[in-house]
Parts: C-alpha cells; sequence; structure tokens
C-alpha cells in the first residue's frame, strides 16, 4: 500500500494537497525480447481449438454415448495421455524423457484398455470398458505431421464367441441411433484376408499391394497383380472376389457360399464362417449390416472380424472396430477381445 508522507514548505497541513502520481510502466527488457514468441497464433495443423457451442456439443455427445455405454454395462476407464513407447505401433509420436526412456503420446485407446486388462485387471472375464478423449498419430507411420482425433468407444474383453462380436455391433449401432444418427455397418474379416495372402504364397510387398487394391476396391489393378503374381486356382479367384462391392445383410448368405466354394484352406473356411456366425448373431440389426470381405482396413492387430461404420452425411467412416485375441498377450495375459471406437471429430457435427 502506497502512503504519501512528504510536507512541502511552510503550507499547513489544511491547505495541502496530495501530489498527483503520475506512473507509465515501461516494458521490461525480457518482456520486449521474448516479443517474437508470444504473437497470436492458429493450433498446429491437425489440431484445432472448441470453443463455447463447439464445446458444449461435444460435451453433450460424449454425455449422451456415455449414458448408452453404462446402460449396457460397461465401466468407464481413463488411461494417461503418455505411456511407453512400445504400447503402441509405429502412428505414434515418439519422444525421449530426461532420463533417455522412449515414451509416446497416446496414438489408441485399444492398446492402452489392453494394457490395463492384462495388468491391472488380470484374469476378470469378462471385462466391459469405455473410454473418451484424444488421440494423436502421425499421418504416416514414423513420419510426416501429427494430427489429433477425438474418440470415443467400447471394449469387450474375456468373450470369444460371435454372441460378443454381435454385442459389440449392436452397442456400434446403438450408439449411432443414440446421437440421432442413421448410418450402416461393414463387416469383413481381416483373418480372411490374411488366408488368402498366405494360400497365394504372396510376399510381405505383394501382400501390401493387394491389400491397397482391394481397400480401394480397384478390381484391374488387383486383376493384373493377381495375373503377373499369383498362380492361377481357388487363391486367386478368391481375392478377385473381394474388389465386389458390399452386400446388404439380406444378400450376403450368396456371397458367403460362393467365397467358401473358393477357399483355399481352412484358416480362409474358418475365417468366412467366423463372419457367418457374427451376422446370424447380430441379425436383428437388419438392413444395417452388409457384408464386405473386401474389408481390410485397420490397426495390425486385428485377428478376426473388423468393421467400419458409416454415417449419413459424412464422406469417410465414423467409427470402425473388431477382434483382437492377441493383443493382451503382449502385455502377459492373453484372452480374446474385440471393441471399436467412434470418431467424434466425424460425428459430433451430424448429431441431432
Amino acid at each position: 500500500m502506497f502512503h504519501d508522507r512528504c510536507w512541502h514548505g511552510a503550507q499547513s497541513p489544511r491547505r495541502l494537497r496530495r501530489p498527483r502520481l503520475e506512473c507509465t510502466l515501461a516494458p521490461s527488457t525480457s518482456a520486449v525480447d521474448n516479443r517474437s514468441f508470444v504473437q497470436p497464433a492458429t493450433p498446429l495443423p491437425g489440431t484445432q481449438d472448441l470453443l463455447f457451442e463447439a464445446a458444449s456439443r461435444l460435451r453433450r455427445c460424449e454425455a449422451t454415448l456415455c449414458g448408452r455405454f453404462e446402460e449396457k454395462g460397461y465401466a468407464e476407464v481413463i488411461p494417461p495421455a503418455i505411456e511407453a513407447a512400445d504400447v503402441f505401433g509405429p502412428e505414434a509420436f515418439r519422444a525421449l524423457d530426461r532420463s533417455g526412456r522412449l515414451i509416446a503420446l497416446r496414438a489408441d485407446f485399444t492398446a492402452q484398455v489392453a494394457r490395463i486388462a492384462a495388468t491391472r485387471l488380470a484374469g476378470i472375464s469378462p471385462l466391459r470398458l469405455y473410454y473418451r478423449g484424444s488421440i494423436v498419430r502421425r499421418v504416416a507411420p514414423d513420419s510426416g505431421p501429427v494430427h489429433e482425433r477425438l474418440q470415443a468407444g467400447c471394449e469387450l474383453v474375456g468373450a470369444a464367441g460371435p454372441e460378443a462380436d454381435a454385442e459389440i455391433l449392436a452397442l456400434a449401432a446403438a450408439s449411432l441411433h443414440a446421437l440421432g444418427i442413421r448410418g450402416r455397418i461393414s463387416v469383413g474379416s481381416t483373418g480372411y484376408f490374411s488366408a488368402l495372402a498366405t494360400a497365394a504364397g504372396a510376399s510381405e510387398r505383394l501382400a501390401a499391394a493387394l491389400n491397397d487394391a482391394v481397400d480401394r476396391k480397384d478390381l484391374p489393378t488387383l486383376r493384373t497383380l493377381c495375373e503377373r503374381e499369383v498362380a492361377a486356382g481357388k487363391a486367386r479367384d478368391a481375392i478377385l472376389l473381394l474388389a465386389q462391392p458390399p452386400r446388404p445383410q439380406t444378400e450376403a448368405r450368396e456371397l458367403l457360399a460362393r467365397a467358401e466354394t473358393l477357399a483355399p484352406s481352412e484358416d480362409a473356411l474358418r475365417a468366412l464362417r467366423r463372419v457367418s456366425a457374427a451376422l446370424a448373431a447380430a441379425r436383428s440389426l437388419g438392413a444395417e449390416l452388409e457384408v464386405d470381405l473386401g474389408e481390410v482396413r485397420g490397426l495390425g492387430y486385428y485377428t478376426g472380424i473388423v468393421f467400419n461404420l458409416y454415417a449419413t452425411g459424412s464422406p469417410r467412416p465414423v467409427g470402425g472396430g473388431g477382434r483382437y485375441d492377441t493383443l493382451l498377450g503382449r502385455f502377459g495375459d492373453p484372452r480374446p477381445a474385440v471393441g471399436f471406437s467412434l470418431d467424434l471429430d466425424a460425428l459430433v457435427p451430424l448429431a441431432c
């Protein structure tokens, strides 16, 4: 607190006026030196600020989804934003901490939930867990810029049957309904493609090229690859079938029957029958389900059925998931699991 205790000349206290205090603050040297570091800036490419109504809308959608997940018996887990780098794949953004340990920003919730289930909740089955938050991934593995995405999702751990696959498919569909979004679920199998590639004797390079052509539904390129590098026979014919357009569940039986006649191995046949069993268990979803044997996208840990979620009004998938029966084994507790994640950046603008 500032006190003026100064008296001037012979003026009496009654006539004394408080002197006017004028103070001008000069910028400090450090402030001047740091001006170049505090200029207004937009968020980094691949990230965003959510303000006011956009933030409120996200929270409302999250609350709706959390309510639906909890109605179905799923409990929330909140993993850390930073993990040991080996939890994630090459898409993670990595750095060295001060002790020299390689760490990574969260690139995938499923891997974190698998770690939690295998370590903190080992041996407890079934586990129904859900999450929400952001992930940070590189646009291309081991190179390029990073981007941040907002997600929510569910994982069912310790359940191996087609009923578990159907439960996850139904919950994914119910999540879209809860947000007032019409959509469809396209179901395939990574196990089927892997079995075909193995039966065809495909090298790692050829398998990647086939995968890319199938993913793009590029039949001319797929045919060229097969004619040039895959011997004639069931494996080649079955691979060419993967470029067929998706079929509604009501028409899937014919497609699956044809694929079974072309199955070149027991592994391929087993993968097809698992898709059929999941569809049968989830038949209540009706027209919302379709079969796409060329649905081969997804992270490298998927071992069985995989699926993508599509919504009216979105040009790209708004979610996806699948079965990953070997992922928990990486953390010392081998158990089957299946789950899905929703892309909230894509869904929130579409939600009612």
